[in-house]
């Protein structure tokens, strides 16, 4: 049986079983007392676990589906049965659900199937099982787990919902304890398996779905030698993995507590309809699915979040897509006071899992601008950002103050003192939506806080992007702009539309340039000019509408950069 120790293969591990969202304490975790209670539950016994099984009448349907349900290694159906599970020398521990407590002729009918085979193994027998040894008595309060992975509270009577029957409970066995139980116990969905499995979340759960796939955990799998300089395995475990789990984190883990708010189809799809509006990729290769991917993730990413990482709940949590780089992204505020994210008058009920709480809710809690519509900051400090420039040299510096963005500004310098020169910047991760292009300039005083120099700067600036169809455009913004040098200045450059979207697209294909345009009598303007960043605001289709009718010079904007400083107030 030395395959089937491999094939299931477990260590107890001590964890807290998954409880309601924020604010409720765990159930008692393990310490040192349990391990004299496990020496108290000794293998005594005279028969094996499928003998004690065996021999008790009322347990027949139960020792039927054993005989009729096999263990999968690899997703693939093995020879061995639960039954052979049973009867081996490794140590286990078995609830027995009596007959009467579950339907036997519906999962005898799923296992004449490979899939309902291995489906009735997981949702059921293995919910009944767990390796070691789990005495039953007065002291008994902890968090099992069982052959699936899933983590079920006991008790001195209890294994979750099934109570043990009278003189049913520590029946020793060769190898292991049997206790009777009066009722199934429920197998409860992770977020992940909910999300999948039920039709009122596959709105989502589709999505998730379709990029699960299998791979090779090398640390439990045996590995048998090289061939051609390749590892080959005698026996290989393969686990069920989710590209997707980069950006929601491990739903499908057994060991953390999530929270996940989901909305009902009849809210998604209005939601999903107005973003994928902002990430249309016009022509390029396979573009309806690029869009359908980044306009799902963007809307789904701040839905989840995991409690066992949140620091002060009451004062801000964060989704489980946050990074500091990212700050103030993916972080929201008092969230359960009236209008917060977590705010109970928009949560209509919840749904236990077994690694958390589904919470449906009533209405769509974000704007286009709190998950994915957000400003573009371009630094200028950054090198890599300038791709072209001409009659000037680039001085990059650093400067710490309160209304610099990234700590840091170029020094753009005319190559003589009548040059006028221009620079261009790539934009990156535009979406197909309307913007505010603007350019902010610092003063002189941030190089040298004695200097005189208040003279303004006056640029044009010109727009490059592609269209639809993959032609490059550009337009020229007709004003020239100019600056007030005696502060940081937000210059609005003009308003426009991106027909398409470059999110996250390994070429940019959106570039400004500035072009100094001074004349040499204008005397009165500087050429040099101290430019922080390019910011690109987003402007809501309201916004847009309303302020089609006029232009506006000059925006004094605030920019929200990674530190979360402002440039003006």
């Amino acid at each position: 049986m030395s395959k089937l120790k491999h094939i299931l293969k477990n260590t107890l591990r001590c964890t807290a079983l998954a409880l309601p969202l924020w604010g409720l304490g765990s159930l008692s975790s393990c310490s040192d007392k349990w391990d004299d209670h496990y020496d108290m539950a000794g293998t005594n016994g005279t028969e094996s676990l499928l003998q004690l099984v065996e021999g008790n009448g009322q347990l027949s349907d139960f020792l039927s589906l054993l005989k009729v349900t096999h263990i999968y290694n690899n997703h693939h159906r093995t020879d061995v049965t639960f039954a052979d599970l049973l009867a081996s020398d490794q140590t286990l521990t078995v609830w027995a659900p009596m007959n009467g407590t579950f339907n036997i002729d519906s999962l005898r009918t799923l296992c004449q199937t490979e899939w309902g085979d291995s489906t009735v193994g997981r949702h059921f027998v293995m919910n009944h099982i767990a390796h070691n040894l789990y005495n039953m008595n007065a002291l008994t309060d902890e968090a099992v787990k069982m052959l699936n992975d899933k983590y079920l509270p006991l008790d001195g009577g209890a294994l979750y919902n099934a109570s043990v029957v009278e003189n049913g409970k520590n029946l020793p066995a060769t190898n292991g304890l049997l206790h009777v139980v009066g009722d199934d116990a429920w197998y409860t969905y992770n977020i992940y398996e909910g999300l999948t499995s039920m039709d009122e979340f596959s709105h989502i759960g589709s999505f998730l779905s379709r990029f699960e796939r299998q791979e090779l955990d090398e640390e439990n799998s045996i590995q048998a030698g090289l061939v051609d300089g390749k590892k080959v395995y005698s026996d290989s475990v393969m686990v069920k993995e989710n590209s997707l789990f980069r950006v929601f984190d491990q739903i499908i883990s057994e060991d953390s507590t999530f929270a996940m708010l989901v909305p009902d189809k009849a809210t998604w799809q209005p939601v999903y309809d107005e973003a994928v509006k902002y990430f249309n990729y016009g022509s390029i290769e396979k573009a309806d699915s690029v869009s359908e991917y980044w306009t799902s993730v963007a809307l789904a990413r701040d839905l989840i979040f995991n409690r066992n990482v949140q620091r002060s709940e009451q004062d801000s949590i964060f989704s489980t897509s946050y990074t500091p780089l990212e700050w103030p992204y993916h972080v929201f505020y008092k969230p359960f006071e009236v209008g917060g994210l977590m705010d109970a008058q928009n949560i209509k009920d919840s749904l236990r899992c077994s690694n958390g709480y589904i919470y449906r809710i009533k209405q769509w809690p974000f704007t286009a601008e709190d998950i994915y519509f957000h400003p573009i900051v371009t630094q200028g400090e950054r090198e890599a950002n300038i791709t072209e420039y001409k009659d000037c040299t680039l001085n990059y510096r650093s400067a710490i103050g309160d209304s610099i963005s990234g700590n840091g500004y170029v020094d753009i310098v005319p190559r003589t003192s009548t040059s006028n020169w221009t620079a261009t910047f790539e934009i990156r991760n535009t979406l197909s939506g309307t913007y505010d292009i603007c350019a902010v300039i610092l003063p002189k005083t941030v190089y040298l806080a004695n200097s005189r120099d208040f003279k303004k700067n006056k640029f044009k600036a010109t727009l490059n992007y592609v269209d639809e169809t993959g032609e490059k455009k550009s337009v020229s913004f007709d004003d020239e702009m100019s600056n007030d040098p005696y502060r940081v200045d937000t210059v609005l450059i003009g308003r426009f539309t991106f027909p398409v979207c470059n999110y996250q697209q390994p070429d940019a294909t959106v570039s400004l340039q500035l072009q100094c345009s001074i004349t040499n009598r204008q005397t009165s303007f500087s050429r040099e000019m101290f430019l922080d960043c390019i910011y690109f605001k987003p402007v809501s289709e309201e916004t847009s509408s309303e302020a089609s009718k006029k232009r506006l010079k000059k925006a004094n904007v605030a920019i929200e950069t990674k530190q979360g400083k402002e440039v003006t107030k």
